[in-house]
């Protein structure tokens, strides 16, 4: 930390939209995801988060509860508004971790504000991670849960998908095996920083390398998830899959975040297959800052985004 101060005062901040406290939190969470990426395969990272169970922030901690769950045979979490009722939209939340980490409960307080702002109740899976469980064990628990959703009683036209990261390129991939297995679609789905490319082949990675705290380099494929499947099945980087009759989607990115063209090739690929998709870059940000600067401007811009579509989409 200290080298990076004396940097900063040296050179300025490394985005000049920057605040200190902004440049400090990217710096902290590479350090802390470099030193927990043992091998690539986050052990370390998994350990430190098997007995994580924060609070709710202060502003949240009397009108939002959480509780653990059980939905289409899997574990996890709901979170839900005092007061909340029956019909309130609902939403399917799959967290990120690049398959390999994260829980419901590293990222409560991030579902808690965007349920709170959708005025939803929101289901969190735990769904089963890499390297004990490889590709599709992911898309499979997510469908399960879906699946566990409507058969509950969840109105598929009252139902929203949302993820960050790989949760975000999962929920790409849930879309279409809904369509593929004969299940309705949700009435829409949102993306936070979707990663869609399991290869790593985006300039991206490069050219944004000092602006994010991504442990991806050197580049490799994402093999701890992957196994032996192909890293170009389109249910493995969504950026392949097809879009053909798949719920709306609102897809935001980060424009220094490594995997930036993960989300733009997506949205073009999505838009070439007539889907009903909607890019939004926040130019100066990194990967997933609405779940890491709740108080920024650019995540309050979001999540009025967020609540709007979701509040457009499940209008009966």
């Amino acid at each position: 930390m200290g080298r990076q101060a004396f940097h900063r005062l040296a050179r300025g901040p490394l985005v000049a939209s920057w605040s200190w406290s902004v440049e400090l939190r990217m710096v902290a969470l590479r350090a802390f995801l470099v030193a927990t990426a043992v091998g690539g395969d986050r052990s370390r990272r998994r350990a430190l988060e098997s007995d994580f169970d924060p609070p709710l922030p202060r502003s949240l901690r009397n009108i939002m509860e959480h509780e653990p769950g059980i939905v289409g045979g899997i574990m996890g979490e709901w979170v839900k508004r005092d007061h909340a009722r029956q019909d309130d939209p609902v939403i399917l939340y799959l967290h990120g971790g690049g398959y390999l980490a994260g829980s419901p409960a590293t990222h409560r307080r991030f579902i808690s504000r965007l349920t709170w702002v959708t005025r939803s109740t929101a289901f969190a899976p735990d769904y089963r991670l890499a390297p004990q469980h490889r590709f599709p064990a992911a898309v499979d628990d997510a469908e399960a849960a879906y699946v566990g959703l409507l058969e509950s009683g969840a109105d598929p036209a009252r139902l929203i998908v949302a993820g960050d990261s790989a949760g975000g390129g999962l929920t790409c991939a849930l879309l279409q095996r809904l369509r593929d297995d004969g299940h309705p679609q949700p009435a829409g789905a949102v993306l936070f920083s979707p990663y869609t490319d399991l290869e790593h082949t985006a300039p991206s990675i490069r050219q944004n390398a000092a602006t994010d705290y991504l442990p991806l380099g050197p580049i490799m494929a994402n093999t701890f998830y992957l196994g032996d499947a192909d890293p170009r099945h389109p249910q493995a980087s969504p950026m392949y899959g097809d879009y053909t009759s798949v719920a709306p989607m609102l897809v935001f990115a980060g424009g220094k975040e490594m995997i930036l063209d993960d989300a733009v090739r997506l949205v073009e690929k999505a838009r070439a297959d007539g889907a009903d998709v909607t890019l939004r870059v926040e130019d100066d940000m990194f990967h997933v800052w609405p779940a890491l600067l709740p108080e920024h401007e650019a995540t309050l811009r979001t999540l009025t985004s967020v609540a709007e579509f979701v509040q457009a989409r499940t209008q009966i």
